[in-house]
């Protein structure tokens, strides 16, 4: 039972964004369990007593109490400052923890997994799609992020969804560095994370995925042996052989032909390798061509809109030719064998 003088030993507090109503509809977004409650101590209880609960969000004003299985922070397309949320550290006795953040694992929940694959490997979490956090082996933060723990588990480094609030990926070069977004909506986890991750084994796959049609069909690509070097080096990406997943897949946008980015630094904006104003004219970032053609694929660019040029929406033209109406995009990393 939580007494007021132990709910910060239970809980942390974290952040509260405004997103769309459609973003809590996303799997690792949606509630576990919804109740009216009588104070944010009972909500907390609430949780504690649910065996799938990590976090909670409570409303000031009608004291609602929604529970989640995983994540940092908590999303509302109500009044944010009317909500507060909460993210549980562990349940614990004295000779164990029995509910670890989703990510951690051990006696203590004193260890955390490298990337979603080795999460996988090590069953810290339901076969499903989760919020988590990793900490890669090398020069390693904490980070949070989606994993998809099945067929052998995969890390999100890029996602966008239509049905959450559109983020700018027209970012400097710091920020592609660093990362930006939040993994309850849109992100992009950063180039120096994404090295990083790839420290944790010896080879990966990259995917590439989409969903079209009121997400109905999903179209994927892999390229295997993915890899980008460190800063020093513009974070350059280098990618072997590709393949369509099934028939009908998207195509191969990165390394077909004479428009391959193998190679290639990164560029944005304020950093730009292209010689061509290739981030401008894309309004996005990327392993631009040293081309006029800068890239077959925009997987940054905007969402369509009036008055938009082509090459500056969201793109990837083998395959998919001028289509740049997509529900979602992104890009996924897992372990080669």
């Amino acid at each position: 039972m939580i007494v007021s003088g132990s709910f910060d030993s239970k809980f942390l507090r974290t952040d509260v964004f405004e997103e769309l109503e459609m973003c809590k509809s996303i799997q690792y977004n949606f509630r576990i369990s919804e109740i009216t409650t009588i104070s944010l101590i009972d909500c907390g209880r609430r949780c504690l007593d649910d065996g799938d609960c990590r976090r909670f969000m409570y409303d000031k004003e009608t004291k609602q109490c929604k529970m989640y299985e995983s994540g940092e922070d908590c999303i509302t397309d109500g009044v944010v400052n009317r909500k507060i949320c909460f993210r549980m550290l562990s349940v614990c006795t004295k000779v164990n923890c029995t509910r670890c953040p989703i990510g951690y694992y051990g006696d203590q929940c004193q260890h955390i997994i490298q990337d979603c694959s080795d999460g996988f490997q090590k069953s810290v979490a339901p076969k499903t799609e989760l919020l988590s956090f990793i900490k890669p082996t090398v020069n390693g933060a904490v980070l949070e992020v989606v994993c998809i723990f099945t067929y052998g588990g995969a890390t999100d480094i890029s996602r966008r969804d239509a049905r959450c609030k559109e983020t700018d990926f027209n970012k400097t070069w710091n920020e592609y560095a660093t990362g930006f977004g939040n993994a309850n909506g849109n992100y992009w986890l950063g180039l120096q994370n994404i090295f990083n991750i790839l420290q944790n084994h010896n080879r990966f796959l990259l995917n590439v995925r989409f969903m079209i049609d009121g997400y109905a069909s999903q179209l994927l690509c892999i390229y295997r042996d993915f890899n980008i070097s460190n800063a020093n080096d513009n974070y350059s990406i280098s990618l072997g052989q590709f393949s369509n997943h099934a028939k009908g897949g998207p195509g191969n946008s990165l390394t077909n032909g004479t428009f391959s980015i193998n190679d290639r630094p990164f560029s944005t904006y304020d950093r730009d390798f292209s010689n061509n104003d290739c981030p401008v004219r894309f309004n996005s970032a990327w392993w631009y061509l040293d081309d006029p053609v800068c890239s077959r694929a925009n997987v940054n660019g905007r969402r369509p809109e009036v008055g938009v040029p082509f090459e500056a929406t969201w793109h990837w033209q083998d395959n998919l030719g001028t289509r740049n109406e997509f529900d979602l995009i992104n890009i996924r990393l897992r372990r080669q064998y």
